[in-house]
This record gives structure tokens, C-alpha cells and sequence, in this order.
């Protein structure tokens, strides 16, 4: 088989490729609102040299089960399209409140619990321990991603349409 022969054919096989998983994602339904959507999600934090190790979610578009810069970005996708979404802290988690850093008596908080550990308040809410002396804790009822631009490479992996 002559050179030229070698790179028809490879381009023709390219091709033939392309034109497969474009008809599969074209198949597929777009993510609009109702859409069940499963993704795989890898998250970067620039700043702090941070990945988030990929796992899989499923969520309803539309719903408000995502943060809403990432929501807005995946709109029209299909299954098997991949996104990177560079979102700042305004569009992810927020910028860092630091009203809501706060010092409580120690004896608030079980004995067992240490610095960096996220727990809950009685009611749900979700605050991380900063420090603890012996009569006193500091706490954080911000997000631990709030104030950080973040990088989520996802995976579309199935879109089901609204019911």
C-alpha cells in the first residue's frame, strides 16, 4: 500500500469515528430543564493546588441541586460531551463572609472533635472547627470552597428527558 493510500484511509477511518460519536451525542437528548442528568465531576481549586478526585452525581436540571454557574454552563450538552467550567467565586460558593466565623464556649462541641473537622449545628447546618483551646472553639459557617475560583472538568454520562 502506497503512502498516500496509508493516509486516505486513516483519514477516512477518522472520519468514520467523528461522524459515529457525533451521531450518538446527536441522538442523545440535550440537558434542559426536567432533564435527569448523570455526570462525572472532577474539581479543581487553582489556588490551593487542590483536585477533588472525580466521582458521579445525578441531579435534576432546573431544580437548584447544583451550584448555579455549573448548572448554566451544561445547558445543551449531550451524553459523552465533556466541559471544562471555570467559575469564580461568585458563580460557585460564594465569596468568604467573615461574619460568619465565630467563637463559641468549648463545652458546645463533643469532647472527641478536632480542628479542620466539619460537623453540624443541631438544626443541620454545616460549619467547620478552625481551632479549639480549652474553653473556647472557633468555628466557620462559611463554605470551605467560599471565596476560592474552583475548575470542574465533567463528563456528561446519561440525559434523560423531563418524564
Amino acid at each position: 500500500m502506497s503512502k498516500l493510500s496509508a493516509i486516505f484511509l486513516t483519514a477516512l477511518l477518522v472520519m468514520i469515528v467523528l461522524n459515529g460519536l457525533l451521531h450518538a451525542q446527536l441522538s442523545s437528548p440535550p440537558i434542559e430543564e426536567g432533564s435527569k442528568v448523570t455526570l462525572e465531576m472532577t474539581i479543581s481549586v487553582p489556588s490551593d493546588h487542590l483536585i477533588i478526585p472525580p466521582h458521579t452525581s445525578e441531579y435534576t436540571h432546573g431544580a437548584k441541586q447544583l451550584i448555579p454557574g455549573l448548572e448554566q454552563a451544561l445547558v445543551g450538552l449531550h451524553a459523552g460531551e465533556k466541559k471544562r467550567v471555570d467559575l469564580d467565586p461568585d458563580h460557585a460558593f460564594g465569596q468568604y463572609d467573615v461574619t460568619k466565623k465565630t467563637t463559641i464556649p468549648r463545652a458546645q462541641l463533643p469532647q472527641t472533635i478536632t480542628a479542620g473537622e466539619i460537623t453540624t449545628t443541631p438544626e443541620g447546618q454545616p460549619f467547620t472547627v478552625v481551632s479549639l483551646a480549652d474553653d473556647s472553639a472557633v468555628i466557620d459557617f462559611n463554605h470551605p470552597l467560599a471565596g476560592k475560583q474552583i475548575v470542574l472538568d465533567v463528563v456528561v454520562l446519561r440525559v434523560k428527558p423531563r418524564a
